[in-house]
């Protein structure tokens, strides 16, 4: 080993043991508090739903059929820079993958209060309070449709196939402002 190997190695041993051994290299620190008096409190966003109801209730669809669930909603969406989006969430039914497959999804909303909801798609409302710092609630009478249409199956697809409605649920979501 030449003289260069052995120095740079007693320097990199030198420095490990300053570092971590116990002993400082003496660094000076300090802190300051920059926060003022200010205090902060989060903001909310809740979704309420009243007993809804079904335009009828069959219970055998056929390709063709439509059939709709009117509920009220109750909205709070409080806080600066909140934006959020009210939608329906097809995966939350459960059933028959062919079935659940073939039926398709949308809402409207009519009554608005407190706000508007504006359509993004057949599926999904931007939530606008009219004062975003009040926590007024936002109502509205939510109308959702769902379609077993007749082009979507042929032959014997989703005969004989369950889709649990029950569980389709209405989703409120913080989004990207």
């Amino acid at each position: 080993m030449n003289k260069l190997t052995k120095g740079a190695i007693a320097t990199g041993i030198g420095t490990a043991l300053l570092l971590g051994g116990g002993t400082t290299l003496a660094l000076w620190n300090d802190a300051v508090n920059v926060g003022s008096s200010q205090e902060i409190s989060s903001g909310v966003l809740t979704l309420d739903a009243s007993d809804g109801v079904w335009s009828s209730s069959p219970n055998l669809w056929v390709p063709g059929d439509s059939f709709t669930y009117t509920t009220g909603v109750s909205i709070v969406a409080q806080g600066d820079n909140l934006a959020s989006e009210l939608k329906i969430d097809p995966s939350s039914v459960t059933g028959d993958a062919a079935l659940l497959a073939a039926l398709d999804y949308s809402i409207t909303v009519d009554e608005v209060t407190g706000g508007t909801l504006t359509p993004i798609s057949d599926a999904v409302y931007s939530v606008n309070p009219d004062d975003p710092n009040s926590g007024t609630p936002i109502t509205a009478t939510v109308t959702v449709k769902v379609d077993f249409p007749a082009d979507v199956v042929t032959g014997l697809v989703a005969q004989g196939a369950e889709a649990q409605l029950s569980e389709l649920q209405l989703l409120l979501n913080q989004v990207a402002a």
